[in-house]
């Protein structure tokens, strides 16, 4: 089964090849639960300057940006707008509305014109009651994040550079590495 978004989308977006359960959150699914994600998803375009949402909002939406380029910024106390990340297609944004109600930490702007693909808390609620092992994969998924991010948050503590490098590049090679063979 292709990506529905290409459907929606319309031909003048190049949309990211990452589907909704390819995301990390979504690994070790088996293919009739990817499907069930693909097709109960939300598919929303949105022009370049409107919000996917706002600051304060109750968070009760996440999505896959298929399309374009979206810019988190944050309002201080003081009123300064500053932005901290910039997301592109393939990237993911709102995994956080998996807690109990909480707001939306930040804006997403829309850089371009842009396509989201999601769940409304609502949604993914019922999905998860009908393919519950999607509940529990996502469940094993954020803790081996919380770990990944705790190592790296670790690793910034340490003081020699050495230590630093090393942890740095022992994660990156457990992550993304391949075992070689030994000759």
């Amino acid at each position: 089964m292709g990506c529905l978004c290409e459907n929606l989308a319309g031909t003048e977006l190049a949309l990211s090849s990452n589907c909704i359960g390819d995301l990390w959150i979504f690994q070790n699914l088996q293919p009739e639960e990817m499907k069930a994600l693909a097709q109960r998803a939300m598919r929303k375009p949105h022009e370049r300057g409107a919000a996917i949402f706002f600051q304060g909002d109750e968070a009760d939406e996440m999505f896959l940006i298929k399309a374009g380029r979206v810019k988190l910024t944050k309002v201080m106390e003081d009123g300064a707008e500053i932005t901290l990340d910039i997301r592109k297609a393939g990237d993911f944004l709102g995994e956080n509305m998996l807690s109990e109600d909480i707001e939306y930490p930040v804006t997403a702007w829309c850089m371009e014109k842009s396509f989201v693909c999601g769940f409304s808390k609502a949604a993914f609620e019922k999905i998860v009651l009908d393919y519950p092992n999607i509940g529990l994969q996502v469940i094993k998924n954020l803790s081996s994040r919380i770990s990944s991010l705790t190592d790296r948050v670790g690793s910034m503590s340490l003081t020699n550079l050495e230590d630093r490098l090393h942890r740095v590049l022992a994660n990156v090679a457990a992550n993304t590495g391949l075992e070689a063979k030994e000759a």
